[in-house]
């Protein structure tokens, strides 16, 4: 029986040791390739940094890079791979929105598990720096100091006109901006960008004061002497306002008694800054005014030094835009031309008061044909006495009566309200010329044409008339003129139908026993009856032009 018991085959068991053994070698090699492979599986990443458009990071084998793109604002950008950092080739500006893409092939022997290639993508902004104070106090000779909400690179200041960069060696959020010394305050317009790859951000406004004693002192803008209608007015203090005027506000008057009052408000964007705007249009040209503080205060010259401490500082509107004056005096039939403009300006106070400041483009033409005599005077852009008569006459129609007629500070605003209303001149237009050549004759024209001539009379010799072209300035149906008479012997006679064009000179009815020749002590006269058809068709401002003989 024992013969017949089965028995293992000798090295059976150890066999199947062995193939186990083998298993483990294997799952073991299998899992260690695994590691490897994990290891060095390719891994890149796109992220956000402060110092370019993003950061590409990889590790593992490395992935080759088959293109980087980018786009600012949704418009395609060039941009390239530095170090790690994708950066434009052109500048961009701050704060704009920006795509930049970078497209990678994996290699062949994972291309067939995870694809051929890998996209990347990030979206983010170029980085911008707010300037933080707007005011800065310093010892006299010192650096202003600027301070920006984000560290910057490259900053710009301008000053007088004059414009300078700085570029840091390392980013800083405080950056020390070197002055003359001998500058007292201005006003500095700074711009910073963070990274160097950025275009320079439009300007702020900084007001900086070298400090040299206890007397307050101020920056003013715009240019006191030459304000807009609807200038804001900005006063930057060496001192908190409130600590300066304890609550008390400036005021601000026109100097002319009867002018329109100045009308507006005051706020205190900062604690060292107040600003004045007005309600309506204010400062017209050449008008003067009169900005009144609670307590004196130095006023920052253009230069930089310090002005005169007081009280009082002088303002006025800008100069006459004697273009655009006469623009609107032909459009409303105050002028022998008319203006054709190649642009419209809409009927508004805001279009009209731009326009003061651009008047736009356009031709004048004569509305008849006129004599030299007239014609030569005419100067489109210059003060002329076509235009003074006209403003005259403007002025008289509209009730506004005062002595120097560009100065008139109701002028504009009553100009650029008949301009919207189309209030035009209700006269036609007339002019008297006169010629001393014998016999010395009046020719009153209207719109254009001759409506009458007549014989007159000019000034003796010694009391000639003077020769030239004036405005009439003042009327009246008749009034006596008193004066000494050549003989030394005084006159006082009644005289009709008035019209004073140069001090005591007038275009007058006198009783004489003919006319044609001297006779007059400085006047024109003409029969009373024909100086009665030639006073309803003239009127304040029409133009009396005496030729000489």
């Amino acid at each position: 029986m024992a013969s017949a018991r089965h028995t293992r085959p000798k090295g059976t068991h150890h066999g199947r040791k062995a193939v186990a053994v083998t298993g483990g070698v294997v799952g073991g090699l299998l899992i260690a390739a695994g590691v490897v492979i994990a290891m060095n599986w390719p891994k890149a990443s796109l992220s956000a940094s402060y110092a370019s458009l993003g950061k590409l990071t990889t590790s593992g084998v490395h992935e080759v890079i088959l293109s980087v793109a980018g786009d600012a604002n949704n418009k395609p950008i060039q941009v390239e791979l530095k170090n790690g950092q994708l950066l434009p080739t052109k500048n961009l500006p701050t704060g704009v929105t920006t795509k930049v893409t970078v497209t990678l092939q994996r290699p062949t022997w994972i291309a067939w598990l995870a694809g051929k290639t890998q996209t990347l993508t990030l979206q983010s902004a170029t980085p911008r720096a707010k300037l933080l104070d707007p005011v800065a106090i310093a010892s006299s000779g010192q650096s202003v100091q600027s301070d920006f909400s984000n560290p910057v690179s490259v900053v710009s200041y301008s000053y007088r006109s004059t414009t300078r960069y700085l570029k840091l060696g390392k980013a800083s959020t405080h950056v020390d901006i070197p002055g003359s010394s001998n500058t007292a305050a201005g006003s500095l317009k700074v711009a910073a960008a963070p990274d160097p790859w950025e275009t320079l951000p439009a300007a702020s406004n900084m007001v900086f004061f070298r400090q040299s004693g206890s007397t307050p002192e101020a920056v003013i803008s715009p240019d006191l002497t030459s304000l807009a209608p609807k200038s804001t007015i900005t006063m930057t203090f060496s001192q908190p306002v409130a600590k300066l005027f304890g609550g008390k506000l400036p005021t601000i008057d026109p100097v002319i008694q009867g002018a329109n009052p100045v009308k507006g408000s005051w706020h205190e964007p900062t604690q060292y800054t107040l600003t004045f705007t007005p309600t309506t249009g204010d400062f017209w040209p050449s008008e003067n005014f009169t900005l009144t503080t609670p307590v004196p205060i130095a006023v920052v010259s253009p230069t930089g030094a310090l002005g005169v401490t007081g009280t009082t500082i002088s303002m006025s509107g800008a100069p006459m835009p004697m273009l655009r004056l006469q623009q609107l005096l032909a459009q409303l039939n105050y002028l022998p031309v008319s203006f054709n403009s190649t642009s419209s300006v809409a009927n508004t106070e805001s279009a009209q008061l731009a326009a003061m400041q651009t008047p736009p483009q356009g031709t004048f033409a004569w509305r008849w044909t006129m004599p030299t005599q007239l014609t030569s005077l005419w100067s489109p852009g210059n003060s002329n006495v076509i235009t003074n008569g006209a403003v005259m006459a403007f002025e008289d129609f509209n009730g506004l009566g005062y002595n120097n007629p560009l100065s008139n500070p109701l002028l504009w605003p009553t100009l650029i309200n008949d301009v919207i209303a189309h209030k035009v001149d209700p006269h036609p237009y007339a002019w008297i010329q006169v010629q001393k050549a014998l016999p010395e004759t009046l020719n009153l024209w209207v719109n254009g044409s001759v409506v009458l001539t007549s014989p007159t009379n000019t000034g003796i010799a010694g009391l000639a008339t003077t020769n030239g072209t004036f405005p009439i300035y003042l009327r009246f149906k008749q009034d006596y003129m008193s004066g000494t008479n050549p003989n030394g012997t005084h006159y006082h006679d009644l005289v009709h139908w008035i019209n004073y064009f140069l001090g005591s000179e007038a275009v007058h009815g006198f009783v004489r026993a003919s006319y044609g020749f001297p006779q007059s002590l400085g006047c024109v006269e003409l029969p009373v009856s024909t100086a009665a058809v030639v006073y309803p068709q003239v009127h304040i401002g029409t133009l009396v032009t005496v030729l000489p003989s």
